[in-house]
């Protein structure tokens, strides 16, 4: 059975993803299922209906009075979000069957907002959120189809600032110039070791993909990057300790570990 109630919190968060748009789950409950009448209090009861499987054998069940005003009422349902059909693979993964995408940090997202009514969304959002809370959050979508919004889509990592913690930085420094008191004539920051075990966090965000780039490369970016929320920060600690490759003019080297790049891709593992 790939038809869910949401409000019966049944339909696991990696599921999400193959929710199929309304007007594709329609058509298939109407070739694929009938609808009977049945007591609310029975299991995949749904306001007083149940949906089955025909098995091929549609056309051969007595005649409903009642049926299209049956369909009526589940069609509304599945315009709302609260009915929706979940099924992997029924075609190439695009927006016009599958509204919805799992982005690298698990959150879901519509790929294709202004196209399906904003209660459709907010109920399967919503339904998505309890499903979190009660099973944690699923690994992200991995598709070829690469969904671009103005909140998600494929990009990289920027550089945005360097943070500098000041009270654990002063500290360390004090330590060093006790320990550089001797050398004379030199004045105190000057050389790289009066910043030792000095830290910072660089702060990154995740950038849509420059115009600049070319469209060739840009269809591979679009197609190996992961994809996440733009404007998304990440963060990464860095010391200042001694280098250990030699340079000619001091015989010691400095740099912030692990080094960062001011512009990271990340691509799909």
């Amino acid at each position: 059975m790939d038809i869910y109630d949401i409000r019966k919190r049944n339909l696991l968060p990696k599921d999400f993803e193959n929710i199929l748009a309304p007007d594709i789950a329609k058509n298939i409950i109407k070739k694929e299922y009938f609808i009977e009448s049945s007591p609310n209090n029975i299991l995949g009861s749904i306001d007083g209906y149940t949906i089955k499987r025909h098995h091929g054998f549609k056309y051969g069940l007595p005649h409903d009075p009642l049926g299209h005003q049956k369909e009526k009422h589940i069609d509304s349902l599945v315009d709302k979000g609260v009915v929706v059909v979940a099924r992997p693979n029924v075609s190439t993964r695009s927006r016009f069957y599958y509204p919805f995408f799992i982005a690298e940090n698990g959150d879901l997202f519509c790929v294709q907002p202004l196209s399906f009514n904003a209660v459709f969304i907010r109920t399967i959002l919503n339904g998505f959120k309890d499903s979190v809370a009660m099973h944690g959050r699923p690994a992200p979508t991995r598709s070829g189809f690469a969904p671009v919004t103005p909140e998600y889509g494929p990009g990289y990592w920027k550089n945005s600032e360097n943070d500098y913690p000041g009270v654990k930085n002063a500290a360390m420094m004090m330590i060093n110039r006790a320990t550089s008191m001797a050398d004379e004539g030199r004045v105190f920051g000057s050389e790289g070791k009066d910043y030792m075990n000095t830290a910072r966090n660089s702060v990154q965000l995740w950038t849509p993909i420059p115009d600049s780039v070319t469209s060739d490369t840009r269809e591979i970016l679009f197609t190996r990057s992961v994809i996440r929320r733009y404007g998304e920060k990440r963060t990464v600690s860095q010391k200042y300790p001694q280098g250990e490759d030699a340079r000619a003019q001091s015989g010691q080297s400095w740099q912030w570990i692990p080094g960062v790049c001011d512009e990271d891709y990340e691509f799909k593992k």
